[in-house]
Parts: C-alpha cells; sequence; structure tokens
C-alpha cells in the first residue's frame, strides 16, 4: 500500500504516462491516481491495474508516431488538455561497446530516446496553459558503467533533450525536468550479471535497492506546483550511489 503524500496541486490534472503497465509505470499511475489525477496509461498492451478506477488505457509504442498522434487525438476528444507527461518507457538490455550490436543499439535507441522525443513532441501541443514534463533517464545517464554501452548514451540523450526543451518550452509555462534512478527492484535490475548485482547493491550508500514508489514520489513532486520553479534539472533518486 502506498501511503499517500499530500500534493493538493495535483487534483483535478490530466497525465500521460508510457510504460505503465507494470514495475516504475505502475507505481506512478497509483501515485498520481492516489493525488485525485485522471490518468491515461499507455503501453504496448492493454494496462489494467485493478485498484484504479477511471484509468483510460492505450496502446501505446512509444516508437511509433501514429501511436502518439492516436494517443494525442483520443485526449483532444475527451474534451481535455494535458497537464502532466510522464516519459516512464524504456528497456535495460545491457551490452558492452564490443558486444553491442547495430539493431541492439538502434532499439535502445528507438525507445529509450526517440521515444521521449516524440513524446514531447506530442505532448507540448496538448499544453496550452503550461504543464509539466518528466522524462525517466537514470545514474547510467549521468555516469559511466561497464557493460551498459547502448544504455548509457539513450539515458545521457534523455538529459540533453530534456534541457534543450525546457528552455524551449519555458515562455509556455510548460516545466520539463529528468529524473535518474539507482538501482531500483524491478525486473530491469535483474537483467545484470551477478556479479553486477553484487556490486550495485554493495555501492548503495544508503544499503538497500529503490521501490518502484521511491520514483513514483519524485515524478509527483516534479509533476505539482511545489516543483513550480525547477525545469532543466535531473533529480537523483539513487540511495546516495552518486554522493
Amino acid at each position: 500500500m502506498i501511503e499517500e503524500a499530500s500534493y493538493p496541486s495535483l487534483s483535478g490534472r490530466t497525465a500521460l504516462v508510457t510504460g505503465a503497465a507494470g514495475g516504475i509505470g505502475q507505481a506512478i499511475c497509483q501515485r498520481l491516481a492516489g493525488q485525485g489525477v485522471t490518468l491515461y496509461a499507455g503501453d504496448l498492451k492493454q494496462v489494467s491495474i485493478p485498484t484504479l478506477d477511471g484509468l483510460i488505457s492505450l496502446e501505446l509504442d512509444v516508437t511509433s508516431t501514429e501511436d502518439w498522434a492516436a494517443a494525442a487525438e483520443r485526449i483532444r476528444a475527451d474534451g481535455r488538455v494535458l497537464d502532466i507527461l510522464v516519459n516512464n518507457a524504456g528497456i535495460y538490455a545491457p551490452a558492452s561497446l564490443e558486444n553491442e550490436t547495430g539493431d541492439g543499439f538502434r532499439r535502445l535507441t528507438d525507445i529509450n530516446q526517440f521515444g521521449v522525443f516524440w513524446g514531447m513532441k506530442s505532448a507540448a501541443p496538448l499544453m496550452p496553459e503550461g504543464g509539466a514534463i518528466v522524462n525517466l533517464s537514470s545514474i547510467g545517464g549521468m555516469v559511466g558503467y561497464n557493460g551498459t554501452f547502448g544504455y548509457a548514451a539513450s539515458k545521457w540523450a534523455v538529459r540533453g533533450m530534456t534541457r534543450s526543451a525546457a528552455r524551449e518550452l519555458a515562455p509556455r509555462r510548460i516545466r520539463v525536468n529528468s529524473i535518474c534512478p539507482g538501482v531500483i527492484d524491478t525486473p530491469m535490475f535483474y537483467e545484470n550479471d551477478p556479479a553486477q548485482l553484487a556490486t550495485f547493491r554493495e555501492t548503495v550508500p544508503l544499503g538497500n535497492l529503490g521501490k518502484p514508489e521511491d520514483i513514483a514520489n519524485a515524478v509527483a513532486f516534479l509533476a505539482s506546483d511545489e516543483a513550480g520553479y525547477i525545469t532543466g534539472t535531473d533529480l537523483l533518486v539513487d540511495g546516495g550511489m552518486l554522493a
């Protein structure tokens, strides 16, 4: 059960969350819904979160411009504007420079980078009265790690796009920030080899893996008016790993 933080400025707003079917995405949906947000939940398959009534499920492949156009049209057809976009969808698929393939690198770029780009491009016209965009990057987008070459490239790109978009969209009162999770207890973490898993665990100063709810709490803050003077920045949620 997620304990609700008090962010009253979210009540009555509308959000689109990508990669919403599980893990961090599902936790984000639960957090925002708990604050009174109307949710459009996008993923490759129909999203069903039993505890959330009124969730609007979208089949959304973030690499598909057609899917993004359909999502935007659905929001317009429902007579809504968009207040919050959370670009959460992503993949890990760790591989070293020497072992990465062209197809693997392109897939990481398509999902982790292009998906964020097209999400922001699609969402901005739906935010005529301002809004908040939160992009999921990673500590792997801030420092180098062995064996995550393509992933790191895509997550560094997310941070760069976030800052550029923050400057471009600031006159329209659209804030754009990124969250950089550390090691979070989701299936993605266990894609690492066992030795790397142990190393990651040992290097968290707080001594434990993060929970999806830790990222959801950060999203709720950045989406709220309490973060109204914050844009173009990276919020680390990493248990002190990069301290």
